[in-house]
C-alpha cells in the first residue's frame, strides 16, 4: 500500500508549524468524498496518510489565517509501492499560499 506525506514550508524552507498558534489541516478526499482528516505535527510541520490503495486523490491544506485558505493537490497513485511527497510552501511575513513541490519515491 502507499503514503502520502505532506510537509508545510516557508520560503526558506524552515518548518512552518503554525500561524497564530493555530495549526495546518490536511484532508484526504476521493471522489470528493471525505477519506480522512490530519492536523500537522507541531514540531516537523507534516502530516500523513498511510497504507493507501491505488487511485485517485486530493490532498487539501486548510488554515484559516492564510491565503487562500485551503490549497488543493490531486494525486494519482498508480502503483503499490509510491510514497508521494507534497510541501505545501507560505510566503510567511505575508501568509500568502506560493506553491506545491510534489515527488514520488518507491518504498524499499
Amino acid at each position: 500500500m502507499s503514503d502520502i506525506f505532506v510537509m508545510i514550508r516557508n520560503q526558506d524552507n524552515n518548518a512552518l508549524t503554525s500561524i497564530d498558534g493555530i495549526a495546518f489541516v490536511t484532508l484526504l478526499r476521493q471522489d470528493g468524498q471525505p477519506l480522512a482528516e490530519e492536523t500537522f505535527d507541531l514540531i516537523y510541520a507534516d502530516a500523513g496518510f498511510d497504507d493507501l490503495p491505488v487511485g485517485e486523490y486530493t490532498v487539501v491544506v486548510k488554515h484559516e489565517l492564510v491565503e487562500p485558505q485551503q490549497a488543493t493537490y490531486d494525486v494519482k497513485i498508480i502503483s503499490e509501492d509510491e510514497v508521494i511527497l507534497l510541501t505545501f510552501v507560505y510566503l510567511e511575513p505575508e501568509w500568502v499560499f506560493l506553491r506545491i513541490q510534489a515527488a514520488v519515491e518507491q518504498r524499499l
